[in-house]
């Protein structure tokens, strides 16, 4: 039982994603915005937080944190792209690879997603010997996380089908 919670956890919370000089561009795909692409990255990440509090198994974001999600994903795809991309999402079809890696990647430079987990699986799932907790902390690596959301973003079924060794990785702790 304890070992399927712990997947069960993860699962859910899988389910759930400016300004300076032109230097930053280069790096920064927020920082060269607009003051238009400012106001659709605001409204993007209003919309992106209450997705991702609505089904991120008790996790949240901060409004912050939101708004680095909102103002790279702009800033990397443009407005218009980034509403095709989210009905695209919306219609289940799915993103090109390339960009889904890419959405994933500025993803996780906003969102702490491998300390949220640990954090949620810690406080609301089964207790955990420190063995498995160990375990857990190895198998989640932001290059596993990094897997796991581009498949998410390009469409797969699910991520457990598309990645299956982070999966059988985490069962494997669960089973210590």
């Amino acid at each position: 039982m304890k070992r399927f919670t712990v997947l069960v956890v993860f699962a859910l919370v899988v389910a759930a994603c400016g300004g300076g000089a032109a230097d930053d561009a280069a790096t920064d795909p927020a920082a060269a915005l607009s003051v238009e692409e400012k106001a659709a990255a605001s409204e993007y990440a209003v919309g992106f937080k209450g997705g991702f509090d609505e089904t991120a198994g008790g996790m949240a974001v901060t409004d912050d944190q939101a708004l680095c999600v909102g103002e790279k994903y702009v800033g990397a795809f443009g407005v218009d792209r980034l509403a095709e991309i989210d009905n695209a999402a919306l219609d289940s079809e799915s993103i090109p690879l390339d960009e889904a890696r890419q959405m994933a990647s500025l993803f996780l430079d906003c969102v702490p997603m491998r300390d949220m987990i640990l954090e949620n699986i810690a406080s609301s799932g089964p207790e955990m010997t420190e063995e498995q907790t160990a375990c857990l902390s190895e198998a989640l690596t932001d290059e596993a996380l990094a897997e796991v959301f581009t498949a998410q973003f390009s469409g797969a079924t699910t991520p457990q089908d598309d990645q299956p060794d982070v999966f059988a990785a985490m069962a494997a702790c669960a089973n210590i």
